[in-house]
């Protein structure tokens, strides 16, 4: 069993994600809103938070940016609509874990979360700049 958070702002998918989750035996927290769901994932500190890229009032990869720097160990997977490589991309470098496009299967999302609760805890993503020397060329 796990921690999980769910925000989206559409209450049908709200509560599918958090049935799927709840019958999984995870204990869920569902929110509408992003303000609500950050102030949980900072009180928590949930193992999974299942984000919707866009919401109402707030965009999805704030909140992945955000909780990246207030819970860095909760592992995000971004669920949405939008199927552009680059929409996927952008999730990614802002620390999602992982990606669901709408509409999904239930067994589809239960093995992203699975796949994020098994996954080995790393440290957050620190980036480093890479130097390439090449060796001087005789004359």
């Amino acid at each position: 069993m796990a921690h999980i958070v769910v925000i989206d702002d559409h209450p049908p998918v709200l509560k599918l994600m958090a049935s799927v989750c709840r019958a999984e035996g995870h204990e869920v927290m569902a929110f509408d809103n992003g303000t609500a769901g950050l102030a949980a994932i900072q009180e928590l500190t949930p193992a999974v938070a299942l984000v919707d890229r866009r919401l109402g009032s707030m965009d999805g990869l704030d909140i992945v940016r955000q909780m990246r720097e207030l819970s860095p160990t909760t592992r995000c997977i971004m669920v949405t609509g939008c199927t552009e490589t680059q929409d996927i991309v952008q999730a990614m470098r802002k620390g999602a874990y992982n990606y669901v496009t709408k509409p999904f299967e239930p067994e589809q999302l239960i093995e992203a979360v699975n796949e994020a609760l098994n996954a080995p805890l790393e440290p957050p993503m620190v980036r480093q700049k890479l130097v390439i020397v090449y060796p001087k060329q005789a004359a």
